[in-house]
């Protein structure tokens, strides 16, 4: 295939998408909305259970229907270690409120979309399905910890102490099997292997 020559008409393939808004909710055109746990719009916050859909294209009131559109927009920057800074770009950022992404995102971490910019009037953040489900695999990663490994449940990966070389006792040469052992033992009690 060869490249355009002449301009082309890209459709746009994400139209808005129309959501009721929750009971004793305000939506103000242009802010950043998500979805509740009964699927009802309500505006972006940090709170547990929400999916952000994207900015709100018009205002709306309790019970009214809001218009959502995914795409690039600039958001208020977090401020303190909520920050977004260009080290930050390419990076999932987080829901402070309707119209803030923040670093961390609270206590929630709701996923508000992937940094593509930051400049001084703000944080230009993707907002789309396929931006918020990367943002929510490294919320994912980051926030996962893992339990030792136990007969009932061999686990995942697991950070431990490290564990010491085997090596020979003093002059006394030692087995490759007694090695093995110690070395096994050493990984039990670190809970990274199952005990026996």
């Amino acid at each position: 295939m060869a490249a355009l020559t002449s301009p082309r008409n890209t459709i746009e393939l994400l139209p808005p998408v129309s959501y009721e808004l929750e009971a004793a909710s305000q939506i103000h055109a242009g802010a950043l909305i998500a979805r509740n746990a009964d699927g009802k719009a309500v505006p972006a916050q940090d709170a547990s259970g929400l999916i952000v859909l994207g900015r709100a294209e018009n205002s709306a009131s309790s019970g009214e229907t809001v218009h959502i559109r995914a795409g690039v927009y600039l958001f208020d920057n977090g401020a303190s270690s909520e920050a977004l800074t260009g080290a930050d770009i390419g990076k999932a950022c987080y829901v402070l409120d309707d119209h803030t992404a923040g670093k961390l995102g609270g206590s929630n971490h709701v996923p508000a979309g992937i940094v593509m910019d930051v400049t001084g009037d703000g944080v230009a953040v993707i907002v789309s399905p396929v931006a918020l489900k990367a943002a929510a695999a490294v919320t994912e990663d980051t926030n996962t910890t893992y339990g030792a490994a136990t007969s009932a449940a061999l686990g995942l990966v697991k950070q431990a102490a490290a564990v010491t070389d085997c090596t020979a006792a003093g002059d006394i040469e030692t087995s490759v099997e007694t090695q093995l052992n110690a070395l096994l033992a050493a990984l039990r009690t670190a809970g990274i292997i199952a005990a026996e």
